[in-house]
């Protein structure tokens, strides 16, 4: 008798020990869907991609849980990124999964990886590693919450060298070369109170020529820009902060502070928005 309890406890704890070891693996039927959640992203292939989610799956990337969408929302988001780039994956070597049972018996596959993704506007590949959790409920994913940094893409360098570039050929009188680098639909906005703002908006470049440039050339002897300072910033877009230092035909000069704020799409202006001392300006000029 006594050798039978033994032996019961030992089987006991044996599997209890097999339950528990149980508890954590990185080989399951969730690792391999998720796997198949990852192709399905990688080839945009979107209607494979939501088999693998609840109806009601609740996706909370890189936001607290009380601002986590729905699928629909996730997918139609996940479409406007791919418009952004030529192609995108995760680097097979860098993979890593893992699945978890937790104290409360709820199943997560928590997945390590390297996103590479080549954009549009610059042709860069940009290396960006995630985590991302997902739990599963019945085979389907019911909750998913991702980590990364998204900085690398929201501030393109690039954009400060076209500007750049912009503020050396108006420097130095070549007007061609400035309007060679606008979109041919840019929006371009005067500072409200400033004289030239009576064509705003200003829509292309010939516009911008004739409503802008040819103005200050034959109404001032010279219109100079000084300590000009390049700002990048996010959604493609640089801001400039400089000064103004012009003398009107009238005899009078004025030094005056100005931001410029430019917007950019494939290494062209799209957008441009002046803020000046207007007052500084009427004074000079009287317009």
């Amino acid at each position: 008798m006594k050798k039978l309890i033994l032996a019961g406890l030992s089987l006991g704890l044996i599997m209890a020990c097999q339950n528990q070891g149980k508890r954590y693996t990185q080989e399951s039927p969730e690792i391999e869907t998720y796997k198949k959640v990852i192709k399905a992203y990688e080839d945009q292939d979107w209607g494979s991609f939501a088999m693998h989610y609840a109806d009601t799956a609740m996706i909370a990337n890189n936001v607290t849980e009380d601002k986590a969408i729905s699928l629909d929302e996730f997918i139609e988001s996940n479409k406007e990124d791919a418009s952004l780039f030529t192609s995108w994956y995760f680097v097979d070597a860098k993979d890593e999964f893992e699945m978890v049972t937790t104290d409360k018996g709820e199943t997560w596959v928590n997945y390590w990886g390297l996103w590479q993704g080549i954009l549009k506007t610059d042709g860069n590949i940009y290396d960006i590693p995630a985590h991302i959790t997902v739990q599963f409920v019945d085979g389907k994913i019911v909750k998913e919450f991702g980590y990364w940094d998204v900085s690398p893409l929201l501030l393109n360098p690039n954009n400060i060298v076209v500007i750049d570039q912009l503020y050396k050929a108006f420097s130095a009188g070549e007007i061609p070369k400035v309007l060679e680098l606008m979109d041919e639909n840019i929006v371009w906005n005067e500072a409200e109170g400033n004289a030239y703002a009576d064509g705003n908006p200003y829509i292309g470049p010939e516009a911008v020529l004739n409503g802008v440039f040819a103005r200050v050339g034959s109404e001032y002897e010279f219109f100079n820009l000084q300590d000009i300072e390049l700002h990048n910033m996010r959604d493609n877009q640089v801001l400039a902060t400089l000064r103004y230092d012009a003398k009107h035909n009238n005899g009078n000069s004025f030094n005056a502070q100005v931001a410029h704020l430019w917007t950019l799409s494939d290494a062209k202006i799209t957008a441009f928005q002046q803020y000046v001392d207007t007052k500084k300006l009427h004074d000079a000029t009287g317009n």
